[in-house]
């Protein structure tokens, strides 16, 4: 069910806090790009059951105000916020695609707070060499234009997104060709389809600009250095991944320091569905009982 916050600001943030809430240690889900907090319906059982999930959604995405300027620590205190409303001193944090970012930023601001970060197919930044390397020609032509011509950019988005409400199962296919024949099967499976597609209704129901933000803030220098996150952090990376290469997660794990690295051979980008059961392991591995009683 959606709730809603209020900031200092006076913008709104909407949000849902659902599964078991005297699970183990909670889990701060930040969605993909674009995407918005209904995302969260379409992780497995296997992953999802036995744990409390608390999501929002980003700025100009689903119900939450738009914010633009806003930077990647900016939004991720939008979520230091909102825990503390919860009154949740301890939780760890998973990151899908473009949310992988913002979970290291929350990572990065509340060292003492986040537990464990798992990160799932992230993009990381594009100062490192090795990451720019691995950018696809889609990926250059992004950088450029949030950094050169973001009017271009939020007009590109607007036709490139156009009918998406009225026909996001359209989208839904364009993306899942690009990906493989075995995301296509997945991802054209009548339940995950209309999961997909109710989440892309829902994350553009106020139009792209929120998505070309949300490009901005991944593509804008980041805020801090993966060296500075003292965190343990989890990279979960299909090997057969075309959005955000091995080579991406890969760097990721040689640049932070508390970095385990998981390369699933049979994994894409939709690892999140069909790995829940591996990265379900690694959201336990660190919150064993003792552990989990430190933090009640």
């Amino acid at each position: 069910m959606k709730r809603s916050l209020t900031l200092d600001s006076g913008h709104v943030v909407s949000y849902e806090d659902i599964g078991d809430p005297n699970g183990r240690l909670p889990v701060l889900f930040f969605h993909g790009t674009p995407s918005s907090r209904l995302q969260l319906k379409l992780l497995p059982a296997a992953l999802r059951d036995g744990l409390r999930w608390i999501v929002f959604d980003r700025p100009g995405y689903g119900e939450s105000d738009r914010q633009p300027g806003l930077t990647m620590t900016e939004v991720a205190a939008m979520g230091e916020v909102l825990v503390s409303r919860l009154g949740l001193d301890a939780f760890q944090v998973l990151g899908f695609s473009g949310g992988g970012p913002y979970a290291l930023a929350c990572a990065y601001a509340m060292p003492d707070r986040v537990r464990c970060v798992h990160l799932a197919g992230s993009p990381g930044p594009a100062e490192l060499p090795e990451i720019w390397s691995a950018f696809r020609l889609q990926d250059h032509v992004l950088f450029t234009l949030v950094r050169r011509a973001p009017w271009l950019l939020r007009a590109l988005l607007r036709l490139r997104m156009a009918g998406v409400q009225r026909r996001p199962e359209r989208f839904v296919a364009q993306f899942a060709a690009k990906l493989g024949a075995s995301d296509w099967s997945l991802l054209s499976a009548p339940d995950v389809l209309a999961k997909l597609c109710e989440d892309l209704r829902g994350a553009l129901r106020q139009g792209t600009a929120g998505m070309a933000d949300d490009f901005a803030v991944l593509n804008r220098p980041w805020p801090f250095r993966l060296e500075d996150i003292r965190v343990p952090v989890h990279i979960w990376q299909g090997a057969q991944d075309r959005v955000n290469r091995p080579q991406v997660g890969l760097a990721l794990a040689a640049h932070l320091p508390a970095a385990q690295f998981h390369l699933l051979e049979s994994g894409t980008h939709t690892i999140l569905l069909t790995h829940a059961v591996e990265i379900r392991a690694g959201l336990d591995q660190d919150v064993g009982p003792d552990r989990f009683a430190e933090t009640r």
